[in-house]
């Protein structure tokens, strides 16, 4: 689902808290892909060669990629969250979180995650009905 999307329906406060959470699920999954990583190093040192090698190689080199797309969304998602965290707050009521979505950038289905779209949203304040952009 879109951000703009989900902050419609849901408001928000329910989206950075998500965003949150998704971005900890990540790095939770970074912290198990280094130990697979780290094992597999471990008893690739004592391994012989043959089957059981390269099955352990193999389970070293997932662990690797694994670490390197988790850290890289847990990056994106957080980065994210707190960028428009920060700028969520009314210019003239200073109330935050509390907006309607008016528009976004324009972002395709086929943008990869890691593009971190939206960069922009522009928003209105519930309570005062100012506008503003959050970048």
């Amino acid at each position: 689902m879109q951000p703009i999307e989900y902050v419609r329906r849901h408001g928000f406060r329910r989206w950075y808290e998500r965003q949150l959470t998704e971005a900890f699920v990540y790095l939770a999954m970074g912290f198990l892909a280094l130990i697979m990583l780290l094992a597999g190093a471990e008893v690739l040192s004592d391994a012989k060669a043959g089957l059981g090698y390269l099955s352990t190689l193999l389970m070293a080199a997932l662990g690797g990629i694994l670490l390197v797309v988790a850290w890289r969304r847990f990056n994106t998602l957080l980065n994210r969250a707190e960028r428009f965290a920060e700028a969520a707050t009314c210019p003239d009521c200073q109330t935050w979180g509390k907006f309607r979505v008016l528009s976004q950038e324009s972002a395709t289905e086929e943008d990869p995650p890691e593009a971190g779209r939206p960069h922009w949203l522009r928003v209105q304040c519930a309570h005062c009905g100012k506008e503003w952009r959050l970048e």
